[in-house]
């Protein structure tokens, strides 16, 4: 990362925390990611991760937080968990049962995760998934872009595993602004559907603009109910919340 990348993730960070430290999903954030830091998490976490995260899903922890106070939330999965943050917060703001996934268990604190998480390694695109039952909530943050397989397939899944009146929280990079990824497809319905003897990639493999975003979304059974741009540190990615059509 180059040091102005680097002041910009400072600033922006600073920026939203000042204009937002009286709120108390903002706070609560805070709580978790110090916590997480305190956990001896991945080193990427501490040197670059705790500071930009915020950035990329901006809107989502003020939207859980609204919908804590209209709903009872019983179960909870963070699919692609990374570093727990949005895990914990969820376990602290609707004091329900967490489960958690992740196809690679680098990045969470097992420690961490067995105080607050039900947590599985997992890949949601290939595995079968590992408990049953349904969610109340979904969160589903900077994966959609990882997806090795066409998308429609995996958020189908999703739906399924959602419950009736559940909410997904949904963020991932806007195409218009961070561009494609051009050395994999040059449009998502050729991603394939089988990974047919390939190794998976952990890589931004495609990135969706606003059409193709809705295109997916409606295909996979899913509604609109919000939809804002967070800044991301550059570049600007989308904020969702999603329910069943």
């Amino acid at each position: 990362m180059s040091g102005f990348e680097r002041k910009v993730r400072l600033i922006l960070k600073n920026i939203y925390i000042s204009m937002c430290k009286c709120k108390p999903w903002i706070r609560e954030i805070v709580k978790c990611q110090e916590e997480i830091a305190d956990s001896n998490p991945h080193p990427h976490y501490l040197s670059e991760y705790r500071e930009s995260e915020i950035s990329y899903w901006l809107h989502i922890p003020k939207w859980m937080y609204e919908d804590s106070k209209k709903k009872t939330i019983n179960r909870c999965l963070d699919i692609g968990c990374a570093y727990g943050t949005l895990a914990l917060y969820s376990k602290r703001l609707f004091k329900c049962e967490v489960y958690c996934i992740d196809f690679l268990e680098t990045y969470i604190n097992q420690e961490l995760a067995k105080r607050h998480f039900f947590f599985k390694v997992n890949n949601i695109e290939l595995d079968p998934f590992p408990w049953e039952g349904q969610y109340d909530v979904i969160i589903f943050t900077e994966v959609l872009e990882h997806l090795n397989l066409h998308p429609v397939p995996t958020l189908k899944k999703i739906n399924d595993l959602l419950a009736l009146n559940g909410v997904l929280y949904l963020s991932t990079p806007d195409a218009s602004q961070w561009g494609r990824v051009t050395k994999y497809y040059a449009n998502y319905k050729d991603m394939p559907a089988k990974i047919n003897g390939l190794d998976v990639v952990d890589d931004h493999i495609y990135h969706y603009n606003k059409h193709e975003l809705l295109e997916i979304i409606d295909e996979a059974g899913f509604r609109i109910e919000r939809l804002k741009y967070s800044p991301g540190l550059l570049n600007r990615n989308f904020n969702l919340t999603l329910v069943k059509s």
